[in-house]
């Protein structure tokens, strides 16, 4: 068992009036970045940016671009959905050698109208009424495949962060259909009771073991 050890950060943010083909848009952006502890004690570098383009209505994903750096596994993906033809087309790229490899460029078929990233499913639950009990399903996009995901609200606690003590809603997540990720596991939650239902906790149980995070700061 590996012992607790500083990870690194993440941040998450929210980018309004971007248009994609002619329609307006959300960008979600997520990054992430290895410190501390797990990269001198394991030598793990990482230096990560996802950014989701969705529907502000809907929250169904138009389009997902990745920037994966961990390590000596350096690829970019996009991923591009076309709902009316229900299609995916997914290019990843090995960007690690002097010279750009192209591993996978391909289409792919059977793609519900409407799939969600993670995050964006994350927001799109945020602006609905929590409460203990509450569950909705979606689907969640990851890469080419399409798992069917229920989310639901465990109960209310306290949580302690760098910003303070938060009153949240703990939500946890069950596969319906396949794995919620690569390797099985759960997520978790917290979203704070105001009405933002700014998320102040998450915790991700993977093979490698339990990785939790809190919020470190806010800003509107």
């Amino acid at each position: 068992m590996l012992p607790s050890m500083d990870a690194g950060e993440a941040t998450l943010r929210r980018e309004g009036g971007v248009l994609y083909k002619d329609r307006k848009a959300l960008k979600i952006v997520f990054t992430a970045r290895s410190s501390g502890t797990l990269t001198r004690w394991a030598d793990i570098h990482i230096d990560d940016c996802f950014e989701f383009t969705t529907d502000p209505e809907t929250y169904c994903t138009f389009y997902v671009t990745k920037k994966v750096r961990e390590g000596k596994r350096l690829r970019d993906l996009d991923i591009t959905y076309f709902p009316d033809s229900q299609q995916i087309h997914l290019r990843e790229t090995d960007v690690s050698g002097d010279s750009p490899r192209v591993l996978r460029d391909r289409m792919y078929d059977g793609i519900p109208p409407c799939v969600k990233d993670l995050f964006s499913a994350l927001y799109d639950f945020r602006r609905g009424p929590l409460e203990a009990g509450t569950r909705r399903r979606v689907l969640v996009g990851e890469d080419e495949q399409v798992k069917e995901v229920e989310v639901y609200v465990e109960k209310l606690e306290q949580v302690r962060t760098q910003t303070g003590v938060h009153s949240a809603w703990r939500l946890n997540t069950v596969a319906v259909m396949g794995g919620l990720f690569k390797h099985g596991g759960q997520f978790r939650i917290w979203l704070s009771t105001d009405d933002r239902h700014m998320p102040v906790k998450f915790e991700a149980k993977a093979s490698i073991g339990k990785v939790t995070g809190t919020l470190k700061e806010a800003k509107y």
